[in-house]
């Protein structure tokens, strides 16, 4: 197949999950020279502001999956392509449910800033709720219970902190499989002429939607069982086995 696009998640498999990380020069380096023959392109639930120091040293251009796909941004301009927010009344009526779980603390990204839940907040145009390391308690309950909203789509992501999950809500006609059929029409090509590259829950929508499905080594096992191939882990700089392999043809 000749691959035209291809789409990285990041905390797992572009970088180390770690909110400060970078991608090694070694990855760097790999992705220039796929950029020379591909699109290469980043998926993720991560909002602009905190993907600021890893955009400052990584040669991307073209759209990308930001916010866990209720943004497509064009890099390295910023400027957003497509928008979907969620419906005020459905973050009102999660971040309720959130309190009555007593979970906390509830992060709104709203207008592209990360604003803590507190009795003075307000919706104007959020995109994401964030919850993160989200205790097992109730985590389960919770996530029944709000999967309820018909408006909202609900994704697991590894924690910053080893071990944690997080919880991140968008609506549901943002996700990265929605991500994926978007940048696909603004490059012109079609899905199955896309690489998806991820390592948790939330990347589940990403591969099902591309033509060629990768895991990371330190993916979760039930994304591996889906996958066409599954690469050396993030550590081992996986992504460089994955360019040479699929796209530089070495």
């Amino acid at each position: 197949m000749n691959y035209k696009a291809l789409m990285l998640d990041v905390d797992g498999t572009l970088i180390p999950n770690n909110r400060n990380g970078l991608p090694s020069n070694a990855v760097i380096k790999a992705i220039k020279k796929a950029n020379k023959k591909i699109h290469v392109g980043i998926a993720t639930a991560r909002p602009l502001s905190v993907l600021e120091n890893i955009l400052s040293v990584l040669p991307l251009s073209g759209p990308s999956i930001i916010n866990g796909g209720s943004q497509i941004i064009d890099l390295p301009s910023q400027k957003i392509l497509k928008e979907q927010p969620i419906e005020i009344h459905d973050v009102l009526k999660i971040c309720t449910i959130a309190k009555q779980f007593k979970i906390k603390p509830i992060i709104i990204n709203d207008t592209d800033e990360d604003i803590e839940l507190s009795k003075d907040y307000k919706p104007y145009k959020p995109f994401q709720v964030y919850m993160p390391d989200v205790s097992s308690k109730n985590r389960d309950e919770f996530l029944q219970t709000i999967s309820h909203i018909s408006h909202v789509s609900v994704h697991k992501t590894v924690s910053w902190r080893r071990g944690g999950i997080d919880i991140f809500i968008t609506h549901s006609l943002a996700t990265k499989h929605h991500g994926v059929l978007e940048v696909a029409r603004i490059l012109g090509i079609t899905p199955k002429e896309i690489i998806g590259v991820g390592d948790g829950y939330n990347d589940f929508s990403l591969l099902l939607s591309c033509g060629l499905k990768i895991a990371m080594g330190n993916a979760i096992s039930d994304l591996k069982a889906i996958a066409d191939y599954t690469a050396p882990s993030v550590e081992k700089d996986g992504l460089v086995k994955v360019i040479k392999k699929f796209v530089l043809g070495v």
